[in-house]
């Protein structure tokens, strides 16, 4: 009533009347009802802004004092389960849409909110408290649905991970991430096929490192037509221990559609005692990955001379 009463001047005070016994509003025209939504629907968008923004503080400061303070990752799977939703707090365009479309779902929410509220109160012959309980339902369910879409999200290294291996990597152990693919058209292109690969990735895990090889959606079709197996035998990743002489848990084939590249990066980013063994330079990546591509360091190669494969930039020691 007072909220009303303070955006009407004294001569629609004087038309306006408000029956307690039929709770209902006299005189509240068109025109002074949109007066009232609209004084009414700023005061909640100001609110709701001010909400948000002390939201985002406390969102971020906690993240900070859950950094510093808390426990930390062990493998692969916490560090990312815990870094997707927040990794956008990196990328200022991205957190300010982020922030921008919860404001004016807010917003909207808020204005549908009104209108409807504002309905309730001019309809005396409706009753109030079941509609107004309904709606209350309605706007909790709301946000928990969409609380509930926002965390199914997980990251693609983890969702793509057929074999389930990804998620239990532990970060303190030292890596070769192998672009299989990559390796492999080496080792055919020098006659060798799938003996490279499999000598290096025997080497490494000789060495104590744990071995992660990518391999392209197509390495079957394409093992298929260098003859590598029959055309009439199920592609699995039992094919590709035998011919590469990998083990179950070091092997993950990435989605068709998409390029290895970016799985073998995101690797590399999240795991700190980590390198790629690839001939690829992944140049077209170097802007999305640059502290995982600073120096020379992130990647070896494979050099073939005749029967003779090497790694390069890389001391070979027992573990």
């Amino acid at each position: 009533m007072n909220a009303i009463e303070a955006v009407l001047t004294e001569a629609e005070k004087e038309t306006f009347v408000y029956d307690p016994d039929t709770d209902n509003f006299d005189g509240l025209t068109n025109g002074r009802f949109l007066k009232v939504f609209l004084h009414s629907s700023k005061q909640l968008f100001q609110s709701s802004i001010a909400f948000l923004f002390l939201l985002r503080y406390f969102h971020v400061t906690s993240n900070c004092v859950r950094k510093i303070l808390g426990p930390k990752s062990i493998t692969l799977g916490e560090e990312l389960s815990g870094n997707f939703a927040a990794k956008s707090d990196l990328n200022i365009g991205a957190q300010f849409r982020k922030c921008l479309i919860i404001i004016i779902k807010c917003f909207v929410l808020a204005c549908i909110s009104m209108m409807v509220i504002s309905w309730f109160l001019g309809q005396p012959d409706v009753d109030k408290i079941p509609a107004l309980i309904f709606l209350t339902a309605l706007t909790i369910f709301w946000l928990f649905v969409n609380r509930k879409v926002r965390g199914n999200k997980s990251h693609f290294l983890l969702d793509n991970d057929r074999q389930g291996f990804m998620h239990g990597l532990r970060l303190d152990e030292k890596a070769a991430v192998i672009d299989g693919s990559n390796i492999y058209h080496l080792g055919h292109d020098n006659k060798l096929d799938a003996q490279p690969l499999g000598e290096i990735a025997h080497q490494l895990r000789s060495e104590g490192y744990r071995v992660v090889c990518f391999f392209d959606a197509n390495i079957f079709h394409t093992l298929g037509e260098h003859g590598a197996f029959r055309r009439d035998i199920r592609h699995s990743v039992a094919i590709l221990e035998d011919i590469f002489g990998l083990m179950n848990d070091e092997i993950y084939v990435v989605p068709s559609g998409v390029q290895a590249d970016k799985y073998i990066l995101e690797c590399l980013k999240y795991m700190p005692i980590c390198f790629a063994v690839t001939n690829d330079r992944f140049r077209d990546y170097a802007n999305q990955y640059p502290t995982v591509m600073k120096d020379n360091l992130w990647r070896k190669g494979v050099a073939i001379s005749g029967s003779e494969i090497k790694l390069l930039q890389h001391r070979q020691y027992n573990s």
